[in-house]
């Protein structure tokens, strides 16, 4: 029976690459194996989930922060938000929200204009092209899961559930709330 074990167990670590860089990074004595093994993990998937996003998003000449940014928007109400709304909660750059927006008003998907209740402040608005390529290209994630589809939802919840105690744990979230 321990050689069935044993057998299981290496055939686990020779399936799974972090699995053998848990094996060694404990063998090497190395720190907090169980926090490097995490990262590495989310790392990995959000590798596979990108690749998936970007493989999509060729079909409507958009990246991913474009997509991104149009995804917002059509969640936004009027489908308007201040850019300095998008930097923050896209976590970007506000100049590389600037050169987004730049890039989807000449292609026509958004239009930007100043804020009237700020003149300081512009708003990035999307337009019935930039709504019908939202949804086309959300369409087509869908249909791959958003790069998680054979996860069930039982698991994608548990997942979603770990991340945000990450999160919180991190300060990505306000614990009070």
């Amino acid at each position: 029976m321990a050689r069935t074990s044993a057998a299981a167990a290496a055939a686990s670590v020779e399936a799974d690459p972090l699995e053998w860089s848990r094996r060694r990074w404990e063998e090497l004595s190395l720190p907090d194996p169980e926090r490097f093994i995490a990262a590495a993990a989310v790392f990995r998937l959000r590798e596979a989930v990108v690749s998936e996003f970007d493989r999509r998003l060729k079909a409507f000449d958009i990246n991913r922060s474009m997509y991104l940014l149009l995804a917002t928007l059509s969640l936004a109400p009027k489908g308007t938000r201040r850019l300095s709304y998008l930097s923050r909660y896209l976590l970007v750059h506000p100049t590389t929200v600037t050169l987004l927006v730049e890039q989807l008003e000449k292609r026509r998907l958004v239009r930007r204009e100043p804020d009237a209740t700020d003149r300081r402040a512009n708003l990035a608005t999307l337009t019935p092209a930039g709504r019908a390529i939202a949804r086309e290209a959300t369409a087509a994630l869908a249909g791959s899961g958003y790069g998680l589809g054979r996860v069930t939802k039982r698991d994608l919840r548990l997942l979603t559930d770990a991340m945000r105690t990450a999160r919180t744990a991190i300060g990505d979230l306000d614990s009070s709330t």
